[in-house]
């Protein structure tokens, strides 16, 4: 049996702090090491027990989640930072993933979506919460940086992948073949070096080609 996944969770609130470790107690693979209610602390006990995954709340007295990342990232780089938090508008989503954090989780995904995204970050990858990447459904060109990366026709299916569109559903949107939505799949992660879907969203948020629909948007 492999060793299990080591876990600081960082939470002002006792009372997430403690419904948080429970959620993940549950799992043989998942180990909480240390937890922190400041964020000064929360910079301290990873820096002491070095988990593989940090759960970082993005509202914390002493530092905000934001600034630990930020730390976090600097002094071990290794520890997979994954934001939980109760803020769904596009600034601090793209703060959070700029300052280095490998996901950003709502606070009011269900527990399985919080296991399942622990192991996710913790094995490499980065997640955004399902309820997010629904939002996703404005896109906005950059042209310095995107427009000489990705065709007008990989813009399309990128903005249908973040509003969770399946291939046969983006072929069927766009009117192309299914192997040609998957041609321009391979393509959009060749060339924002990712390899996954969600890593392709995630990317497209920090690098502002991507824009989160807010109440009330067009």
């Amino acid at each position: 049996m492999s060793e299990a996944i080591t876990i600081v969770i960082a939470e002002d609130h006792t009372l997430v702090r403690e419904g948080t470790r429970e959620i993940l107690a549950r799992e043989p693979d998942l180990e909480v090491v240390g937890e922190a209610a400041r964020g000064d602390d929360a910079v301290r006990v990873t820096l002491e027990l070095r988990p593989q995954v940090l759960l970082m709340d993005m509202r914390m007295p002493g530092l905000t989640g934001i600034e630990v990342t930020r730390e976090v990232m600097e002094q071990a780089p290794t520890v997979k930072v994954l934001i939980l938090s109760a803020h769904e508008d596009e600034d601090y989503v793209r703060e959070a993933l700029a300052a280095g954090a490998c996901g950003y989780l709502l606070k009011t995904s269900p527990g399985k979506e919080l296991v399942e995204a622990v192991r996710t970050v913790a094995s490499g990858a980065t997640v955004l919460s399902p309820s997010l990447t629904r939002k996703l459904a404005q896109f906005r060109v950059e042209p310095s940086r995107a427009s000489d990366r990705l065709s007008v026709r990989e813009f399309a299916v990128l903005r249908l992948i973040a509003q969770g569109r399946a291939n046969k559903e983006i072929a069927v949107e766009l009117g192309i073949s299914l192997r040609t939505v998957e041609g321009h799949l391979h393509n959009i992660f060749e060339k924002l070096r990712v390899g996954s879907r969600t890593e392709a969203v995630v990317h497209a948020v920090n690098h502002g080609l991507l824009s989160i629909e807010t109440p009330g948007g067009q």
